[in-house]
């Protein structure tokens, strides 16, 4: 069950540009948390790898997901928001 909420959670990502935004404003993982619980997206680490290799066609290497995600927020970041997906990157080193 949270591989199908880990594939939700990555098609959002991919196509609502809303949700990205409000990811990349967080200020801490807290607020992370409290986003998806809010959404009722309740997933693992090895979930989200596995759905995200399943994307990319290959399996992923260490360390790899975390440069995927901050891919989604390269506008942010060109845009004078260097940290936009910081606190992203740290919510996902720290998923079970």
């Amino acid at each position: 069950m949270s591989a199908e909420i880990a594939r939700a959670f990555c098609v959002r990502m991919m196509t609502d540009e809303d949700f990205r935004a409000a990811l990349a404003g967080v200020r801490e993982t807290a607020e992370i948390d409290k986003i998806m619980a809010d959404e009722k997206y309740s997933f693992t680490k090895d979930d989200l790898n596995k759905v995200v290799g399943e994307v990319v066609g290959h399996k992923l290497e260490e360390g790899e997901l975390e440069k995927l995600v901050c891919g989604f927020y390269e506008e942010q970041m060109a845009s004078g928001n260097p940290d936009a997906c910081k606190v992203v990157v740290e919510w996902i080193r720290n998923l079970k």
